[in-house]
């Protein structure tokens, strides 16, 4: 999958800002970053400045939920750490 999918995302100038920042080391990390942020915002149904509005606690707690899920669901331990890594990023 192409990070295509997820290019609107670029519009915002702080999501643009943050992958820029990323590529600097790796523009492969930067792609893969964008797209799990783009999928966990559209699984859950909230846009990226939603996500950068909630306060530590609440994003702290929707990640251990999202962390749960993943794991109950069988995604492999090191998925869900790029996963939340990118979310936290």
């Amino acid at each position: 999958m192409s990070r295509a999918k997820y290019l609107h995302l670029l519009e915002n100038p702080e999501v643009k800002r943050w992958y820029q920042n990323v590529a600097r080391g790796s523009r492969i990390t930067a792609d893969v970053y964008l797209r799990r942020l783009g999928s966990f915002c559209n699984t859950r149904n909230i846009s990226v400045s939603e996500l950068a509005g909630m306060s530590e606690q609440t994003a702290a707690n929707l990640l251990m939920d999202v962390i749960s899920s993943m794991e109950e669901h069988g995604y492999t331990g090191g998925y869900i750490e790029s996963a939340v890594k990118s979310v936290r990023s």
